[in-house]
């Protein structure tokens, strides 16, 4: 398999706000660690993968568009062969618009994209030959944060390596399901991720690039939140270690010249999404308005949220705008194993219910190509609680009909079975 690889500088100055927390003291006071986009490039036979990950909460579906566009008319990429996902770190920039969690920076933003465009490029300038190597470990870090009796976290650690001849590595991939939020302080930082990215990197020969993703995190949180900076460093070092040394010892994968490495498939799903009309806006607004426990929480962010949401969703349904969300979906086989891609903070079930039938074991990767919001279980619904009765307000959306998690599941199954 032919690897490039790249890494980016995307730190910018303090002094900007910080996104991901309605309460929180704005704006950034300093840099406890940089941020950085990374490309990682896939050539396997006639298939091919640029992934760009980045140290951030989420991205938009316009840079998604804007950035795949420009790959594909200056780098010769389809579009559907790039996959754009972030770390989702509550102590980055404001690269999304989320009401009353920090204002929203078009300068940052259009000058992260021409990072990740630069990191691309540079990617595919000298791609080297690597064998793949793909483990499997279990860290028990990550706790379900809403406290209902349905908890559930998926323990699973994947790590995939791309191993020189001589031994070195030139990158390697982590995925592990918990929220980014052990910081909620002042600082910009990547947070679990960029420490868990740090370790691996000084520890594996080479000191390869690594690309480290917070799975299906939308209901999974670590231990606790708003830690100490040491606190912090502790838990993405366990992560790290989870599978350092599976790593160091993995034989490649499918070393047989004839079999497929990669190969990639995706869909576009469109999701249900409520209220519908304006008479039913209002009365959810109203209604949230009436719930203590929003204000309680949230301080008077919540309020702001609130109204704005519903002004907008109404002006949407009074223009005629269709209720539905497009959903990503973006599936990849990697050796023995299938990740699978989705646009949305999802919640730790995701990847059992669509791996059922799958004959690879099946990881899920949120907060990718894109950001739509919460999706989350039939079940939860039922529960209520933040995920599925106010996310929706500060990311000025609305919110997926009940059942929609189970209709992803249903369709990423289909996909996932496409994959040679």
């Amino acid at each position: 398999m032919l690897v490039g690889t790249a890494q980016v500088d995307i730190t910018p100055q303090p002094g900007i706000d910080l996104v991901g927390f309605a309460v929180r003291p704005q704006p950034s006071t300093g840099v406890l660690d940089p941020l950085a986009v990374r490309a990682l490039y896939l050539e396997d036979k006639s298939e091919r993968l640029l992934w760009l990950h980045a140290d951030l909460l989420a991205l938009e579906e316009p840079f998604v568009v804007e950035l795949r566009n420009h790959i594909q008319r200056e780098l010769n990429i389809p579009g559907t062969r790039v996959l754009i996902s972030t770390t989702h770190t509550h102590s980055g920039p404001p690269t999304v618009h989320l009401t009353g969690c920090g204002e929203y920076n078009p300068a940052y933003v259009n000058w992260v994209k021409e990072q990740f465009f630069q990191a691309a490029k540079s990617a595919l300038a000298v791609p080297e030959q690597c064998n793949l190597v793909v483990v499997q470990g279990t860290c028990n870090l990550g706790v379900d944060r809403r406290g209902f009796s349905s908890a559930h976290t998926a323990t699973g650690v994947l790590a995939a390596g791309w191993r020189r001849p001589d031994g070195t590595f030139k990158a390697v991939l982590i995925n592990y399901g918990m929220h980014a939020v052990c910081l909620c302080g002042t600082e910009i930082s990547a947070d679990w991720p960029g420490e868990t990215a740090r370790v691996l990197s000084q520890s594996l020969p080479g000191n390869p690039i690594a690309l480290v993703c917070s799975g299906a995190c939308g209901n999974v949180d670590p231990p606790s939140v708003g830690v100490s900076p040491e606190q912090m460093r502790q838990w993405g070092g366990n992560v790290a270690h989870s599978i350092l040394a599976e790593l160091l010892s993995a034989s490649p994968s499918f070393q047989r010249s004839e079999k497929h490495l990669l190969s990639v498939v995706t869909m576009i799903v469109p999701l249900p999404l409520e209220p519908s009309t304006a008479e039913e806006i209002n009365q959810y607004a109203d209604h949230a308005l009436a719930n203590p426990l929003g204000h309680h929480e949230f301080g008077q962010k919540y309020a702001l949220a609130v109204e704005t949401w519903r002004r907008t969703m109404t002006q949407q349904v009074m223009a005629g705008k269709a209720p539905h969300a497009n959903v990503e979906l973006f599936a990849i086989r990697l050796g023995p194993v299938v990740l699978l891609a989705v646009n949305a903070e999802i919640f730790s079930k995701f990847g059992e219910l669509a791996g059922k039938g799958c004959k690879y074991p099946l990881h899920v990767i949120g907060c990718a190509n894109g950001m739509i919001g919460y999706v989350a279980t039939a079940q939860a619904y039922q529960e209520g609680a933040y995920e599925v009765l106010w996310s929706m307000f500060f990311y000025n959306k609305l919110r997926p009909k009940c059942g929609g998690f189970e209709l992803l599941a249903e369709q990423a199954r289909r996909l996932v079975s496409q994959l040679s």
